[in-house]
């Protein structure tokens, strides 16, 4: 049976293994395992919180990106200038309830420049 490793210490592993350039989909796959053989598959979502947030310590950022289309060339370096950080990596949900605009989620920050988000405010000043 393997040591119980921390989840801040499955954190850095992972942040440093991204920083040397390595693979992310094999570290993340590694991870997948550990959790499963250790059977501590709730802890999941902590894990990747405390990745994220190990990430952003060294300047790199994991956003979450949520628009109507898939996001084009353009689009996608302003948002990662938007963020501002010295790596960026975007997951990009594709969300046909999402009239139009864009949700770009990061640690500890929401920039919500939907439709329905603009919407809501005309509504809420009219009031």
């Amino acid at each position: 049976m393997q040591a119980k490793l921390s989840r801040r210490k499955i954190a850095d592993h992972v942040a440093t293994v991204i920083a040397n350039g390595g693979d992310v989909s094999e570290v993340l796959e590694q991870v997948a395992a550990y959790l499963l053989e250790t059977r501590r598959t709730r802890e999941a979502e902590l894990v990747i919180r405390a990745i994220e947030d190990t990430l952003v310590e060294r300047s790199t950022v994991v956003g979450t990106v949520t628009t109507a289309r898939p996001l084009d060339t353009t689009l996608r370096e302003s948002i990662e200038a938007l963020i501002a950080a010295k790596s960026v990596y975007l997951r990009e949900v594709v969300n046909p309830a999402v009239l139009g605009g864009v949700l770009v989620e990061t640690p500890g920050k929401k920039f919500d420049a939907t439709i329905q988000c603009k919407i809501l405010a005309l509504s809420r000043a009219k009031q």
